[in-house]
């Protein structure tokens, strides 16, 4: 049962409790490169191998200029007349980031289903599918004749701006919301997936761009960092709130007194403050005890007071 705070007419509390019992939490999707496995991209992996180079056509794909798919037939034409074998040896050798094995074992022992959706290679993502006992892996694949030889094309399952697509077909496929399910990326093309998650974690993040858009912010290459925010040991909870507020302006004064808190205790609460038209939303997460939520939670408070405190101030000299 959820614990209410006091009532304040300024203030929507929505409770605290546990965090996978709020969230109701019930399957994690995984970005595959750069956070199951330590790469930054299977493509890049295999131009590195081979000493070839497409940046110039990644970067025509991020303007616009070329589609996914066709960045994709850029990629394999560079490698030449190659068998898959080669290219399976390659992959072969993209190492675990640190903790993987552990972190499925822990979260599959919890209850949780699992998903990769990544703009990599198959070849790769149904390897970990595979070795890591994930439950789904979306990825693209890539085209061969029948002695192995790649044809030079490749058929497109994920593009880089159309992660979220994918995961809104998974959670139908499964019966689930999207709020039912954890994120974890590393880059700008993982924050479409964010914005419908229940909570998403920028794991290593590779810009700013991931960052912003994410729940939880984990630091460094151990994936077991994720582990006390996902599986229940009693330290674990959540705390959401709204403050309302007369116009957008005075929401977003708010807004900007509490974020650059936000990342000042990344080992242990997370604060999570955004604006929605004339309200301030907020949510608190913490692995360190209740105790310490609520210190966090006394901190916030006297902030809002703060910026309530220059609200009426700026009100009644624009009055004056």
């Amino acid at each position: 049962m959820p614990f209410i705070f006091d009532y304040c007419p300024r203030i929507n509390w929505i409770g605290l409790a546990m965090l996978r019992t709020l969230l109701d939490l019930k399957m994690i999707v995984f970005d595959l490169d750069g956070v199951l496995v330590d790469i930054d991209s299977s493509w890049q992996k295999i131009h590195e191998t081979l000493g070839v180079n497409n940046d110039e056509n990644f970067q025509k794909h991020l303007r616009g200029q070329i589609d996914f798919k066709e960045f994709m037939r850029s990629d394999i034409l560079l490698w030449g007349n190659i068998n898959i074998t080669c290219i399976m040896n390659i992959l072969a050798k993209a190492p675990y980031m640190k903790g993987a094995k552990e972190t499925l074992i822990a979260l599959h022992e919890a209850g949780y289903k699992s998903a990769i959706i990544s703009s990599g290679i198959s070849i790769l993502a149904d390897r970990v599918k595979n070795e890591l006992e994930i439950d789904y892996s979306f990825a693209n694949k890539l085209l061969h004749d029948p002695s192995g030889v790649l044809t030079g094309e490749g058929e497109e399952v994920v593009g880089l701006f159309n992660k979220d697509k994918i995961l809104h077909r998974l959670v139908l496929r499964e019966g689930i919301t999207t709020q039912q399910c954890v994120v974890l990326g590393d880059s700008q093309f993982d924050a479409a997936l964010f914005k419908d998650a229940g909570l998403s974690i920028a794991f290593n993040a590779k810009d700013e761009v991931v960052k912003d858009a994410a729940d939880l912010i984990i630091d460094g290459k151990d994936l077991t960092k994720i582990l006390p925010w996902l599986v229940n040991d009693g330290e674990s909870s959540m705390v959401e709130m709204s403050f309302n507020y007369d116009d957008e302006k005075e929401a977003e004064a708010l807004v900007e007194a509490i974020s650059p808190d936000n990342r000042k205790f990344s080992s242990e609460v997370i604060i999570k403050t955004v604006r929605e038209n004339n309200m301030a939303l907020t949510r608190i997460y913490c692995i360190k005890g209740i105790e310490t939520l609520l210190a966090t939670l006394d901190d916030i408070l006297r902030c809002s007071d703060v910026a309530d405190e220059v609200i009426n101030i700026t009100k009644l000299v624009h009055k004056s």
